[in-house]
């Protein structure tokens, strides 16, 4: 006897993208990164705004149809993640408290987040040849 699926739950049925991408970020992460960022680093936030303002990558049948699960792929130098990243270790991210909590673990998964771009990126990168 074989078993049979629904078009959106066969196991054949994959994501044109994985959210766990190194390059692919969620509206979310991309627009928490702009608000850390924009004081201190206005150019460089204002850009990762302009990730969101552009198109989102297509869903897969099992999402829903919000502006919420909206997945972008970042296409930025590896100088302007390595800003990101220092930006975001710099921010003053407080001791968690019942107040911050939420806040400050999606401070360090969003560090984490962009840290994956960085050695996504590193191990991409041609080697150098040396003379």
């Amino acid at each position: 006897m074989s078993l049979k699926f629904s078009s959106a739950c066969s196991p054949d049925n994959t994501a044109r993208y994985s959210n766990n991408a190194p390059d692919v970020f969620s509206r979310g992460s991309l627009m928490f990164t702009y608000e850390l960022l924009r004081k201190h680093n206005p150019e460089l936030a204002l850009t990762i705004r302009n990730i969101v303002h552009g198109t989102p990558l297509d869903k897969s049948d099992q999402d829903i149809d919000s502006q919420n699960t909206d997945h972008f792929t970042v296409d930025i130098s590896t100088l302007q993640v390595r800003a990101i990243v220092e930006g975001l270790v710099a921010q003053d991210i407080p001791s968690p408290s019942p107040e911050n909590m939420g806040k400050v673990i999606m401070a360090k998964a969003l560090i984490d987040e962009w840290a994956k771009l960085a050695r996504k990126m590193l191990q991409e990168r041609p080697e150098e040849q040396g003379s």
